[in-house]
């Protein structure tokens, strides 16, 4: 997963912050973490979507978001609860297209489906350096 930072995101102590979109194919993602975690010091940073994987099977993948999150204490990416929105991730859904996530901490950098829930088109993840987009686009 390309680790190509573009901004660092927010303030420490926040929980919530918002990622912007760089490319006119991205779209916002609002970033809620969830818990009541002492050491609640946050650096969120906007990432790069150049480089992601264009295909999920046949499929080509539109990539709306790339961010992680670390806890500046550890400087690690988190593997707690917290929510993502953006907005149209209902639609998407609707539509019959398949929400993916890229997990760079996990499933060997391969894109996978997301089955969870949407509310508000808000989904919920707990690792800290994801990819979110959509397939077909």
């Amino acid at each position: 997963m390309a680790k190509n930072v573009l901004e660092t995101v927010g303030n420490s102590g926040n929980k919530k912050f918002r990622i912007k979109r760089v490319k006119d194919t991205e779209r916002e993602a609002d970033i809620e973490i969830l818990g009541d975690d002492p050491d609640s010091d946050f650096e969120v940073q906007k990432l790069s979507v150049d480089g992601l994987p264009a295909k999920l099977g046949d499929d080509d993948i539109l990539w709306f978001n790339n961010f992680s999150i670390k806890k500046r204490s550890s400087n690690s990416f988190i593997n707690q609860s917290y929510k993502v929105k953006i907005v149209g991730l209902a639609a998407v859904r609707a539509a019959n297209k398949r929400i993916v996530i890229l997990d760079g901490n996990a499933v060997d950098g391969i894109p996978y489906v997301f089955t969870g829930a949407i509310t508000d088109d808000t989904i919920e993840l707990t690792d800290g350096d994801p990819a979110v987009g959509g397939s077909p686009p």
